[in-house]
């Protein structure tokens, strides 16, 4: 872990639109829409559906071990409250978005949990709002933020897995 001074972030106007976590309640809201009225072709039945919610306790999982790195290192999960530090240890070590890749997993393991095919285009939906628009922007003040440690953790460690 790399310190540097104690400076907050700036704040771009875009975060107060949608945080991931309001993604995800909107994604997994479209999902339970799709799934009863129009859920297009059954995929699997009961007991396959039960590996959906394995799936779903797997990203559960990515999401408390994301939180435990940060309460290890001191530091909180909120991007604008100033940490001092990239947190590069649990599954920070192997993804640059530990808690972003618990919510795609999570919505996965609903999707399969419901059974049928038009679920399957939240989490689609999910990571491409992630990807495409959401991370790029957090990373761009992430490097302002972090500069030659960031650039450096960006280097060893993918942005998803």
């Amino acid at each position: 872990m790399t310190a540097k001074p104690e400076t907050s972030p700036p704040r771009p106007r875009w975060v107060a639109f949608v945080p991931p976590p309001l993604a995800f309640m909107v994604t997994l809201a479209g999902m339970i829409a799709l799934d009863r009225l129009a859920p297009g072709p059954l995929l699997w039945t009961w007991p396959v559906t039960l590996a959906g919610a394995a799936v779903m306790l797997v990203g559960l999982g990515i999401a408390v071990a994301a939180q435990i790195a940060f309460s290890r290192a001191g530091v909180s999960p909120a991007l604008f409250r100033g940490g001092r530090q990239v947190v590069d240890t649990g599954p920070f070590r192997v993804s640059r978005n530990p808690m972003y890749l618990s919510l795609v997993v999570t919505t996965v393991g609903i999707a399969g949990w419901m059974g049928h095919l038009t679920p399957w285009l939240g989490p689609v939906a999910l990571v491409l709002w992630l990807d495409r628009v959401f991370i790029p922007r957090e990373e761009a003040v992430l490097a302002a933020h972090f500069g030659d440690a960031w650039t450096a953790y960006t280097a060893r460690v993918r942005r998803w897995i």
